[in-house]
């Protein structure tokens, strides 16, 4: 995590003080999500305590929303959430892109107040902008690709709710030549469909189609090229300057 992201972080847990979880919660009890023996050592915990896989259990078996108990249960956890997805230890049983998608049913700019509607957009640019310094790398059968997928960070902003065009944005302004690289690996799945371009993903396609050809047309800029090619003479690694010069266009 960044001194930036981490220092959002903080700051998140000051906006979210004031909330506060006793003697139960609102989540299915049903033999495929939350035991009672659980619920009550996610009650026991202190938030700051509180492990990836003992929330992942809460992202799990909260299924209910609504404006008041519920609302509040959520607005305790944030800020842990924010927490181990900035420490990419993701509080879901698969990809970080799940684990705030509860958040589109609070309606939360609109109904909660602005310190907080404020903090959530501050860490979605900030996680955007710390996600583009993870170069790490994996290898598979077609080559070698990034380890960590910056989609997983757009579908989470996407489908909670938050501002698509302000995270791009962000992007924009972090630093290359992680930015570029980053850019350079999402440009394998933009499709073209009717002369414009879209990131094919299985979960904005689906649901959020303008948000799609937005990622796509973010991607296929001229200047986006300019970046990338910048970016393959500032690294050393051959495997990044293979995955750069893909993804040139033309």
């Amino acid at each position: 995590m960044t001194p930036e992201l981490e220092a959002i972080v903080d700051e998140a847990y000051r906006v979210f003080s004031g909330y506060s979880v006793r003697r139960s919660l609102t989540v299915c009890h049903c033999t495929c999500c939350m035991s009672v023996e659980t619920e009550q050592d996610l009650l026991r915990t202190p938030l700051r305590e509180i492990s990836h896989q003992l929330l992942a259990e809460y992202t799990n078996s909260a299924h209910d929303w609504d404006d008041g108990p519920v609302a509040h249960q959520m607005r305790y956890f944030l800020p842990r959430y924010f927490e181990l997805i900035g420490r990419n230890e993701d509080p879901f049983d698969m990809d970080i892109d799940i684990c705030l998608r509860r958040l589109a049913a609070a309606d939360w700019r609109k109904k909660w107040p602005a310190a907080e509607e404020r903090i959530i957009d501050r860490f979605f640019d900030e996680l955007v902008v710390s996600s583009a310094h993870k170069l790490g790398l994996v290898q598979w059968p077609v080559g070698w690709r990034l380890k960590f997928d910056m989609t997983d960070v757009l579908t989470l902003i996407v489908t909670a709710r938050g501002d698509l065009l302000r995270a791009l944005a962000a992007w924009d302004r972090a630093a290359d030549p992680g930015a570029a690289v980053h850019m350079a690996a999402l440009r394998e799945r933009v499709l073209q469909e009717g002369g414009r371009c879209y990131l094919h993903s299985a979960y904005l396609e689906r649901d959020y189609e303008p948000e799609a050809y937005a990622i796509g047309g973010f991607l296929m800029r001229p200047e986006v090229d300019r970046r990338i090619e910048a970016a393959f003479f500032e690294v050393s690694d051959a495997r990044l300057q293979r995955l750069l010069s893909d993804a040139m266009v033309g």
